[in-house]
Parts: structure tokens; sequence; C-alpha cells
């Protein structure tokens, strides 16, 4: 990690804080000017940025497509070229759904900020969801990491990260945001978005997955929904590289994410995972982000305009067919998919979409759906292109060759090996799929309409059961094309070796009525092909009939073969186990939000996990090595007690520890072992814990030590907090909660505490939590005292 300021490298973000916190790099002064250094940087930055190949190569695609004359599109072209060079504004949205509340981070950010903020209201009409965007207006992406825009001076900069680890904003850019809501806005079928089955194929860093979590929660409030209860939905995100799905784990873990199933995988062999009862899962929306090459993110990532280059497109053409295809393949009929990426190159975005779609059967099995009329009209969005060119891999280098070809005929041979192929060209031979390739959609930054990068949208429908690939196959054989020039390749099922500690318990999904092969190499110890009907059966399924036609397996002579049954990672709870837990924080056994928690035992200790009905009616195994995490982590418990011990005589020994992402909820739900105080009261607990953590030296206390701006002594007072009110628990752990209200909204803050033996009281939550919820509450209650608008609450117990 780099200084911005200076050029220094650290080995860690400590440092580097450190650093900044003592030289005051990428920090404002007193009097709100910017250090002199990072300014000359960031207009050095500015001539620096700019591609003459770039600028060529979207005027030439003729991107710009209003319905003016050619020079009044090539002029705005070079109006948005100019804006593309420009810095990004930091944009956060609101998490609707947040344990904080929507409504009250929204209200505090407004009155904080004042004139600092512009906040946008995306959607919400004709029963559209709606998503809440606040942008900074001197804050930019302009050579300055997530943390270096940290002002400690500055309370907004403080308010805004604060959120952010509460989970209550997320950093994510304008158009960012545009792909959920289209997935919610189309869909025009009667079924409700509260049971949606969702799949994020490309999910990392998570902006998006969250967004849709976000609108699950809200579309269940919205249509009679309890807004404490968990959505009847499913969401599926997956990402191929493992640091980046645990770091999308982590950052789910500040929002309810009962419906979430988080995969590691590749996106072109999304598995098609099996419900308990056998049956494939087929989905409602799928989102494809697919990786891309980016270009339209130049206003946040400057090596965009060094490092661009055509067969970075090229690469990437192959690799977005066969996500794209994939995701079609999982969509039940009647179901949507947004194919989308941040890169303007109609090679990686309307040449992917429609060759996918002829491929597959063309526009009687998928169809594209015009995106909705509000959102285009709002961002003055471009129609997607009907015709385009294909360069040469040599595009713009040094030769400065700018040759391009308008059908496959006229690519030399040589170019025609793989470099350049027919998928990457118009479809001429469907008229009406040339058609509707207009109503995809190509958001660009134009002045007085949307402040924010290059991206792209398209929307399709499943229209029909059966084989995508059928049409595929036919064509090649009445073409003549050699199959090798084209990249249109069958996605295959991957290859799991009988030896891998990970083997793969789900299966890519494909079409069961096809006969496979006894001798087939995919099949999986327990698996067996049914001779009547040629059906695979799977042997986690633990039956002695056909899924098909319900006859019996066959013995097999001279062997004895048994089924391997892999235990599920995620198995029921037993009431036996389940009661103590409810009983001890005063949970009715018919909540209804408690009425999925999945347990995973281990010789010493049991983790209760809470998940939605969809998450709990798959079959997942633990020997899955995709699988990465799910659900709500609840409580570790100890082991199994005995058949004979009544659960009503369980005590707190049994419960050794509490989940952060838990304690919210329960917070919501527990009549016992929870604990409501006033918001002044509550800033105390969590300045005085914060000060006792601030003793430790670890790296979590140094990053509070560089971005906490309240002095804690003053709220610290001299008495414990606890000692003020009527701690008349046993001991083991509790709960303690908060309403802070602030202009007719309630912000709902809580922690996780442990009481010992002989009295004494220690808080468990992690400190950057505490820090946040310090902050945050510190400033509600700053500002309704100066307004006289807070309300202090009675202490309950």
């Amino acid at each position: 990690m780099d200084c911005a300021a200076c050029g220094q490298s650290f080995p860690s973000r400590n440092q580097l804080f450190k650093h900044l916190k003592e030289l005051g790099h990428g920090v404002q002064t007193s009097d709100g000017n910017s250090n002199s250094t990072t300014d000359n940087s960031n207009k050095a930055s500015i001539k620096e940025r700019g591609n003459e190949a770039y600028f060529k190569y979207y005027l030439q695609q003729k991107i710009i497509n209003t319905e003016d004359t050619d020079a009044a599109n090539e002029q705005l072209w070079n109006d948005i070229y100019d804006t593309l060079r420009s810095p990004l504004p930091i944009t956060y949205r609101i998490q609707e759904s947040s344990w904080v509340g929507g409504d009250f981070s929204a209200n505090l950010l407004s009155h904080v900020a004042k004139d600092e903020l512009h906040q946008w209201t995306v959607g919400g009409h004709d029963g559209a969801p709606k998503t809440r965007i606040t942008m900074t207006k001197d804050c930019h992406h302009f050579n300055k990491s997530k943390h270096e825009s940290i002002n400690r001076d500055n309370k907004l900069s403080s308010l805004l990260h604060a959120l952010q680890e509460l989970g209550a904003t997320y950093r994510q850019e304008l158009v960012s945001a545009i792909p959920p809501l289209v997935l919610w806005s189309c869909d025009s079928n009667e079924k409700d978005d509260r049971k949606s089955f969702i799949a994020d194929l490309c999910a990392a860093p998570g902006s998006k997955s969250l967004q849709l979590l976000d609108l699950l929660h809200s579309m269940n409030n919205e249509k009679g929904g309890d807004a404490n209860d968990i959505p009847n939905g499913l969401l599926v995100v997956n990402d191929s590289d493992r640091n980046r799905i645990i770091t999308l784990c982590q950052r789910s873990r500040r929002v309810p994410r009962g419906p979430m199933l988080a995969i590691n995988m590749d996106a072109r062999y999304f598995p098609g995972i099996r419900r308990k009862s056998g049956y494939k899962q087929k989905y409602d929306k799928v989102l494809a982000d697919v990786p891309c090459s980016g270009d339209g993110t130049s206003r946040k990532n400057k090596h965009v305009w060094t490092e661009w280059s055509i067969p970075q497109a090229m690469s990437l053409h192959k690799l977005q067919r066969k996500i794209l295809r994939r995701g079609l393949e999982l969509l039940r009929p009647g179901g949507l998919l947004v194919y989308s990426t941040c890169s303007l190159n109609p090679l990686e975005n309307e040449a992917v979409v429609s060759s996918v779609i002829d491929d597959v059967g063309g526009t009687d099995k998928v169809k594209i759906v015009p995106l909705p009329t509000w959102l285009t009209s709002k961002f003055k969005a471009m129609k997607g292109l009907t015709t385009w060119l294909v360069p040469t891999s040599k595009y713009g280098k040094a030769s400065k060759e700018f040759d391009m070809y308008e059908c496959f005929t006229d690519v030399p041979a040589k170019l025609q090996s793989g470099k350049i192929t027919p998928s990457m060209f118009p479809v001429a031979s469907d008229l009406e799929l040339k058609k509707q390739v207009s109503n995809c959609a190509r958001f660009v930054p134009i002045k007085d309409s949307i402040d924010s990068g290059g991206f792209f949208v398209a929307c399709l429908i499943r229209l029909q059961v059966g084989d995508l690939c059928e049409k595929q196959k036919t064509d090649k054989k009445k073409s003549g094309v050699d199959p090798k020039l084209d990249a249109h390749e069958p996605v295959k099922r991957a290859k799991v070796s009988n030896n891998d500690d990970t083997q793969m318990q789900t299966v890519i999904d494909t079409d069961a009525s096809k006969a496979v092969s006894p001798k087939n190499e995919l099949l999986r110890d327990g698996d067996w092909i049914c001779e009547a009907c040629k059906k695979l059966n799977f042997g986690r399924r633990d039956s002695p009939t056909c899924i098909g036609c319900k006859k019996r397996r066959p013995k097999t002579a001279g062997t004895e073969e048994k089924i391997t049954r892999q235990p599920l990672l995620k198995a029921p709870c037993l009431q036996t186990e389940l009661e103590p837990f409810l009983n001890f924080f005063g949970i009715s056994s018919s909540n209804s939000v408690f009425q999925n928690v999945r347990v995973i035992r281990r010789k010493r200790e049991r983790t209760f996990v809470l998940v939605s009905a969809p998450v709990a009616a798959l079959s997942i195994s633990e020997k899955w090595g995709a699988f990465r995490e799910t659900g709500i982590s609840v409580c570790t418990m100890s082991a199994i007690p005995s058949v004979e011990e009544d659960s009503a005589t369980a005590n707190h020994a049994d419960i050794t520890a509490l989940f952060d992402e838990a304690v919210p909820i329960l917070a919501l739900h527990a009549k016992k072992r929870h604990i409501k105080i006033e918001p002044l009261s509550f800033r105390k607990a969590l300045a005085q814990s914060i000060l006792e953590d601030l003793k430790k030296e670890t790296a979590e206390t140094e990053r509070i030590k560089t971005t906490l701006d309240i002095p804690l002594t003053p709220l610290c007072e001299n008495e414990p907090w606890y000692e003020s009110h009527d701690v008349a628990l046993e001991s083991g752990v509790f709960i303690v909660s908060c309403t802070c209200p602030f202009k007719g909204d309630v912000g709902r803050f809580s922690f996780w505490c442990r009481r010992h033996a002989e009295g004494s009281i220690t808080v468990e939550t992690s400190s950057r939590v505490l820090a946040a919820m310090l902050v945050v509450v510190h400033t509600s209650v700053s500002f309704a005292a100066a307004a006289d608008v807070l309300v202090e609450q009675p202490t309950t117990g």
C-alpha cells in the first residue's frame, strides 16, 4: 500500500494509517484546504489521463446514438470523454434493511452533511423498489484509497465510515446500483418477490450482492411482511476467487443475511444445486456482472488510460459468453437474467448478448426486454448498438493501426485462428434479435444527468423449457464454418477426481433426461443409472427407487454396493437442542424467525445458524469444497446434552459465546437476558469498553486510534456503566440494547456482554463495532440534544 502524497510503501493498512496521521498526507487542513502535495499530484494526474486510441475507438463505434445529428453526437462524446478523465465522486448506498435503520441513517446523514452531500433516490416508481444514494461533493476517487478519505476533523467523514462498519451504508458507485434495480423492476411475473430465488454468478466484492439482499428484505416489508422476519427467499452468491468471496462473506456479516449462501466456483460451471427432495434448484432471477476490461471505470482507476487495449476485451469475450450461457441455463421459464459490465466495448456487451441468444435458439427461447423508462430517461441511457465494428488486435498501437471489420468474411485468414471469431460480429440472420439488441442500455456520464462512470446493462427473459444448445448444433452443420474458428463451446461439467478431499457433492446442472453412460468418469460413489429410463440418480438421495420411473435399484451380483451418505453441513436442530437456547433468552418456540435454525455439530461444541426456509431446503454436504458461508451465525453451545437430560433444566453454561452478527436480531426478540438502556448510558458503556480495549496493542485497536475522533475520557465518568443499572442476572452472556430517536426515526444499537462468576462484566463485542456505534450514537445524541429532540427512555431489565 502506497501513500498518494509521498509514494512511500507500507506492508499493512495500519502502518499506512499511522503514517497519514503523523504527516497529515491526504488529510484536509483546519482551514478546509487539502494538503498541497496531494493537490499538485491530483492536477498532474488529470493531465496524464487520456488515450487517443480509446477516444477514437468509441468514436468509430458510435456508442453515442442519440436522435441528434452525427456532429451533435460527436460533440457529446467529446464532453463525455472529458468527464471520464475527471475524478469520480465517492458515493454511498443506504442499506434500507440494516439493523441500524435505513431512514435513521439517511436522516442523520442529511442533517450532519447539510450541503456536503447530494442524495439520489433511484426507483420507487410504479411499485419498483427504491435505492437511496448519497454522493459527496468535495471528496473524489483520485489517488485515494478507501481509508485515505477519512478526515478525523470532519464529522461527516467519520459518520459515513462508522455507518459502513455497521452495515447501514455501503460504498458503491451510482451506476453499479442499476443492475439489481433492473432485475427487480423488469419482473412482470406474479411470483412474490419475498420468495425469489436469486443467483449472483460473479458476486465479489459484494456491492450488488448486498443490494440484492437489501431488496429482498425491503420487498418483504413493503408486501406486508414483518420487518423483523427473514425473507422467504434464496440468494446464492458466487465468485471464482477464494479471497474475494471470503471478503464478501466478511462484509455480509454486518447485515441480516439469512437468505444468503456463499460459494466459491468458476461461474462457467456454476453448480446446479439440488434440494433435499432431489430436484434441481432453478432461479427466478440471475445477475451476471461478468469480468470485463473495465474501461468504464476510468474515473476511479487511472491505470485504464495506460493499460487499455483491444486484445484484453477480445480475450474476455469467450469467458463472458460462457458465463452468460450458464446463467440462462439456471433460469426457470419466465425467469430474468441481467447481464452487465463496467465496460463500454460492444465486443463485451452487445456481441456477447446477441451471439449467445442466437446460439441457444434465438428470440423464441430468450428475449431481450426493455429497461424501465423511468430509469433510462432519468440517466439518459444510450440504446444498445445494432451494428458495430470489430478491430484488429493491433488497434491503436505504435503503428497507429485503426483497421476495423464489418463482417467475419472481411477478416484476413491469419486472424481467423481464434483472435477474431464470428461471435464478435452482429447477427445478421435474425432481424428480430437485431431489433431487440437496441433494448440494451449503455450508461455514460452526461452533464445534468448522471455523475458516475460507464456501464452496460441488458435484461433477458427465458421463454421456454428445453435444450438451450439445439440451434447451435444444427447451425454449425449447415453453415460450414469450422467450429475451431468459433468461440461457441458448450459448457462442460467440472471434472472431480475421486481422491480429492474437497470432492464436490453438488452436480453441475445438466439435462437429467439424457442417458448417462455407467462408465462415465463423472459418476461419484453411490450414484447409479436406472436401467429402465437411463436417468442418473444421486447417491445422496439415499433412496432405493429411481427418481424418474420409481423402479427399484437392481442389486449388483457378487458385490454389496453401499450408497455413500455424506452428513449435511447444516443439519436441523433437534427440539431438545433449540429449546434451552430459546428458554434462556425468553423467545417463544413458535417465533417464525427461529423456525429454520441449523446446527453445525462438532466434538466439543455446536454452532447455531439462522437461515431462510429455501436455504434450509437445500442439500449441501460438508465435504463440498465450494461452500463458504450461509445464514446468520447465532451462538456456540457446549456439547449435545444427553437424551435423559430435560431441556428445561439446561442452564446458562451451555451457551459459550454469541456472534456479533446475531446480536441485533436477538435484541429484537429476546425477553430475558436483555437489558435496555437510554442513549446517554449506552454511549458511556461504549466509551468505557473502547477505552479498556485500547490498552491492548492489536491491529484492531491501532486502527481505532487512527480513525476515532471522539475524546473518550469525558464520556466515561468514574463508575462503571453497569453499576448505575440493576443488572440482576446470573453469570453468563446477555444483551444490552438502545433505541436512539432522532427526528421521528429510531436507530437500533446493541452489543453483548458476559457476567463472570465473581460479578464483573466484560463487553465481548468487537472493538471496531463498538467504535462505529459510538460515532453514530454520539453524533445523533449531540445533534438531537442541540435541537432538543432527544427523548430519554426509562431503564428496563
